[in-house]
């Protein structure tokens, strides 16, 4: 097996080790945590021309990575928050975003931004935000939100070869996911993927929820409530006919969104499946559960509710098949990914 940060360090050093073209640079990237240890050894390995700390300037750091991807070189930029790219979304939008299609297409525009998200333990307001839906809605961006290692590997590849600028969000929660037998295949990821297989309910969802609904979905199975759960790393352009066809079978579908509702992927792919697809007639149940439409707290007590869990999942489901299920109730606690964190975030 194989855990999220060993999966983006092993994809980093091997892309770099094939590329010479290659270079990472950002905020910690060099310093002892590097950066939770997905840049453990690059600096040793490639030395300081290729792997690079620079002074905190989010707008200006950005505006390194477009220069350098403009000169042929193909840059992997860090921030270790999403909430401080925001300062660097000029840079995105009007430089990064558009500079292809403005000179006609005639060449690739190599880069890779690492964002990441967190949850819980203090976080709050500033250190939990995540624009991934505003993002996927830019024409230029490619947008990849992975769910494992697997994924991981898979973004850093193919963001790194697409030609197109690319943000690669990552949850802080996932980086402790692990896979088996890791390949790069491009076809394996292109657009939407079967997590689970079922006849009666179809669940929609991406990102660090997926973990979450797998745990459901097993659960569930115990009650003979089979799911159709579908997913993405990939969104930017989905082609929904698997989702469409899923809905057709099951005629019910939950949308589990990581973040607020307002605006969201889901909301538009929802949007899509009715006015495109045409499924309003055949949908008998059909949901949206997200994040609250407010601020993280930095309360452990507040933050109690705020986030979607497995129990929920299973509660809905059950509750709209008519099933009754004995959910035990966990001593746990709700703001950390597990009993392997032990910080920081």
């Amino acid at each position: 097996n194989i855990n999220y940060i060993e999966a983006i360090n092993n994809a980093l050093i091997k892309i770099m080790k094939t590329n010479k073209k290659v270079i990472c640079f950002g905020l910690g990237i060099n310093d002892p945590k590097n950066i939770f240890g997905s840049t453990k050894n690059l600096l040793k390995f490639f030395g300081n021309k290729r792997v690079f700390d620079m002074p905190t300037s989010e707008n200006a750091l950005t505006g390194v990575a477009v220069g350098l991807s403009l000169n042929s070189y193909i840059p992997v930029m860090m921030h270790q928050r999403f909430d401080f790219f925001l300062l660097a979304i000029d840079q995105l939008v009007n430089s990064a975003a558009k500079w292809k299609f403005m000179f006609g297409h005639k060449r690739k525009f190599k880069m890779v931004f690492r964002l990441i998200i967190g949850r819980g333990w203090g976080q709050g307001p500033t250190h939990s935000q995540s624009y991934h839906s505003f993002l996927a809605s830019l024409p230029g961006l490619d947008v990849y939100y992975p769910y494992d290692a697997e994924t991981a590997y898979y973004s850093i590849f193919s963001g790194l070869t697409s030609g197109n600028p690319s943000l690669l969000i990552e949850h802080r929660w996932l980086h402790s996911t692990t896979s088996e037998n890791i390949m790069f295949d491009r076809n394996k990821f292109k657009g939407l993927q079967k997590l689970a297989g079922g006849s009666e309910f179809t669940i929609f969802s991406y990102g660090y929820l997926i973990p979450e609904i797998k745990k459901a979905c097993d659960f569930l199975r115990r009650y003979s409530i089979e799911v159709d759960l579908i997913s993405t790393c990939f969104l930017t352009n989905i082609d929904l006919d698997l989702l469409a066809k899923s809905i057709t079978k099951t005629k019910k579908i939950l949308f589990v969104e990581p973040f607020t509702k307002e605006a969201s992927l889901t909301s538009s792919i929802f949007s899509q499946l009715l006015t495109e697809y045409n499924l309003s007639s055949i949908i008998e149940y059909s949901k949206i559960i997200s994040l609250p439409s407010e601020h993280e707290s930095t309360s452990y007590f507040q933050t109690k509710n705020r986030y979607v869990n497995w129990r929920q999942i299973v509660e809905i489901v059950a509750a709209v098949m008519g099933k009754e299920v004995q959910i035990e109730i966990e001593d746990e606690h709700h703001d950390i990914p597990g009993k392997w964190f032990t910080g920081p975030f």
